[in-house]
């Protein structure tokens, strides 16, 4: 019997990169608890929880700083239009 003490978390998607959510606040320029105010709203992606540690999707991560930024640059253009 083979006692392989290694367990890997759980993937939805196949092999699907994650971080922890301080690592996911660094990449964004927010807080840690912000991250996990985005993941309790369904803005990030669960990956897999580690005792307290909680650890979100790459891309679901890479996806939410794409859509900020849109948003940014829609509201720049808004209002240099105006002036």
């Amino acid at each position: 019997m083979s006692t392989d003490a290694k367990i890997s978390p759980p993937s939805e998607g196949g092999t699907d990169e994650f971080m922890s959510a301080a690592e996911a606040a660094k990449l964004l320029f927010v807080s840690r608890p912000h991250v996990l105010k985005l993941l309790s709203q369904g803005k990030l992606k669960l990956h897999h929880k580690t005792g307290n540690s909680r650890f979100v999707t790459k891309t679901s991560v890479l996806d939410y700083r794409a859509d900020q930024r849109a948003a940014a640059k829609a509201y720049q253009a808004s209002t240099t239009d105006d002036e």
